[in-house]
């Protein structure tokens, strides 16, 4: 079940769909490379149908250059009150199996329950010991009382955190539940609780989790809608983990939200406090639903990338400027457009690095146009042309 495998698993799908008299339906998005060069950079299809009140799907993922890379077959149903979703991951090149996660939902009296179940295949990279394959499960639990917002998360051989794979191309998949080697042994708790009356209008939101090998891992707490002056209110949130330290200052009044991030950590030797270290500063404004300034400086690129577990920068990158925006498109969408701005110490006008913007134009209630530039100093441009079509 190598090169076969989508091709098999589309006309399963359309062969389910005639058999039982139902219609086909998905969508089609691809991506062509315009400048430097004219290619196909990705392709994507799916075809839906629904058998017996289930959702039935195949998706097949094409790479410029290497063809079918990924596969997807995917499940969505009710069985009374339990809400089920099953999806598999292939990739037909190269392994066959990948990945597989299911998820089983059930609300009861306020109460909602998940269950989490995911399994790595036998030939992916740091995922096999010698017992076997990866897999495991993670359980939550999440309600309402009064108002607060409570839940309770436990992982055993698997995290509620997201797992990404790179495959042929440098090509990426990333799910939501991540297993580990091991099996099913008890891996991590996570407790949480949002919107606990303070005092004075202001809420308490806290955040607290911790692993069998670790014990402590992260501490999160966040203050909501402190009262400055003329309408104007805070949210104050600080998380502690082992990596370091993330402040954050959310001014918002009538129209306009802020927000001033703050990374850094303690430096102490030994016993001894030697004062605090900052890796990085962010400053976002938000004006409306989908228009905003974000600016973020790094004093350390690479510590501040471990803490927040993003590649953000390239070469000797270390600030960028973005701007983003909106506004009312064809059929009742909305066109969007970003443009990002990314600085370095040295070289170009004001150490500018390179300038990067991306479009989303609707034409049709069904099909959005793309469009994508890449305008690096001192080298080639990179412009590419993308779409999504729903049927």
């Amino acid at each position: 079940m190598r090169g076969e495998t989508m091709r098999v698993l589309i006309a399963a799908v359309v062969f389910s769909a005639g058999a039982v008299g139902q219609t086909l339906g998905g969508s089609w998005s691809a991506t062509v490379s315009l400048l430097p060069t004219t290619n196909l950079v990705r392709s994507e299809l799916t075809l839906t149908t629904t058998i017996a009140g289930w959702r039935v799907g195949a998706t097949a993922d094409w790479q410029g250059g290497h063809g079918l890379v990924w596969g997807t077959a995917e499940v969505t149903g009710m069985l009374g009150p339990v809400e089920s979703q099953g999806l598999v991951l292939f990739g037909p090149l190269a392994t066959a199996y990948i990945y597989a996660l299911a998820t089983t939902k059930v609300s009861l009296g306020g109460l909602e329950f998940t269950v989490y179940s995911a399994h790595v295949g036998p030939d992916i990279p740091g995922y096999v010991l010698i017992g076997g394959p990866s897999g495991g499960m993670v359980g939550a639990v999440r309600a309402t009382l009064d108002g607060v917002s409570v839940g309770l998360e436990a992982g055993f051989g698997a995290r509620l955190a997201p797992v990404t794979f790179v495959h042929i191309g440098g090509t990426t998949k990333t799910y939501p539940v991540d297993p580990f080697p091991g099996g099913l042994e008890f891996t991590y708790a996570k407790v949480t609780a949002k919107g606990i009356p303070f005092c004075c209008g202001i809420t308490l939101s806290g955040e607290l989790g911790f692993t069998k090998e670790e014990g402590f891992e992260s501490l999160g707490l966040a203050l909501k809608e402190l009262p400055l002056c003329c309408g104007v209110t805070w949210d104050v949130g600080v998380t502690f983990t082992a990596a370091g330290k993330a402040v954050e200052v959310t001014p918002r009044w009538p129209g306009i939200a802020g927000c001033l991030s703050l990374y850094g950590d303690a430096l102490v030797s030994g016993t001894s406090w030697q004062g605090i270290g900052l890796y990085g500063l962010k400053v976002r404004c938000e004006v409306g639903e989908c228009t905003y300034l974000e600016a973020l400086t790094a004093f350390d690129v690479g510590r501040l990338e471990e803490l927040l577990d993003e590649d953000l920068f390239q070469g000797a990158e270390y600030e960028y400027v973005k701007l983003g925006f909106c506004g009312p498109g064809c059929c009742g969408g909305k066109y969007s457009v970003t443009v990002g701005t990314y600085f370095q110490a040295a070289g170009g006008l004001f150490g500018l690095a390179r300038v990067e913007a991306e479009a989303a134009v609707p034409l049709l209630a069904n099909f959005t146009v793309r469009l994508a530039l890449r305008v690096p100093v001192g080298g080639p441009a990179g412009l590419s042309l993308g779409w999504n079509f729903t049927f």
